[in-house]
């Protein structure tokens, strides 16, 4: 039987999004849509949902508010075709389009170089100077959880399963797991396109680079200041 619900939230590039319905948050694909049009987000639809194997609210047929005669056209993958926004001029900058540029990837790469070498220098110093092993032993674990989140994600978004909350791999970068989201991001060409996403993970990047440059070359001053050191 269907239900009434509100789309709150739709992918058009990728083809997904969630109905505001009676059981919360429900999961919607593009080949369960029905109608003539694709799918726009805060309209009314009505949709059947039923529970997967891990207990989540996935919907297994969705159409909007009028009727309409079905075209199966408009469940196939647009290819570089963007749906027009309205009021948004064409020559705005959008990080998207601009994050895989040539001069990008190479300040990245230096960016990266610069803070691996300053980094790896800093647990070295911190190993043999105070007998630390826990930071050099942080920074791999958080590595190699970072690496595993991002080839679950990958996984995820190529069989339109619940994704791996952004949130959520920004805290593993946050506690040591930047560089292996960078190789992660380089061997599996995954979270490369998002400009905001970009923009976080290099903050991350920037802040221990800035933590590490303060231990070993300015005595701890920035950390003495907030009331932390090591």
């Amino acid at each position: 039987m269907e239900q009434q619900g509100i789309l709150r939230n739709w992918n058009n590039e990728k083809g997904f999004g969630f109905i505001k319905g009676a059981q919360g948050d429900v999961f919607v694909h593009i080949s369960a849509v029905r109608g003539d049009t694709r799918p726009e987000v805060n309209t009314e639809v009505f949709y059947i949902a039923k529970q997967d194997q891990q207990g989540r609210w996935r919907a297994t047929h969705m159409r909007g508010a009028e009727l309409a005669i079905d075209k199966p056209k408009i469940r196939r993958k647009p290819h570089n075709q963007p749906v027009p926004q309205k009021h948004q001029p064409q020559t705005k900058f959008s990080p998207r389009a601009h994050a895989g540029t040539g001069k990008d990837a190479a300040w990245k790469a230096l960016l990266f170089f610069v803070s691996i070498v300053i980094t790896a220098w800093g647990l070295v110093v911190l190993l043999l100077h105070n007998a630390l092993f826990w930071p050099m032993g942080a920074y791999m674990g958080a590595s190699l959880v970072s690496f595993i989140q991002y080839w679950t994600d990958k996984n995820k978004a190529q069989t339109d399963e619940w994704r791996t909350p952004e949130s959520s791999l920004h805290l593993i970068e946050l506690l040591g797991g930047w560089p292996g989201a960078f190789i992660a991001q380089k061997l599996l060409r995954h979270k490369t396109r998002k400009g905001s996403y970009q923009a976080t993970y290099w903050l991350i990047v920037l802040i221990h680079l800035a933590f590490w440059i303060d231990t070993l070359f300015l005595g701890q001053h920035a950390l003495a200041f907030v009331g932390w050191t090591i």
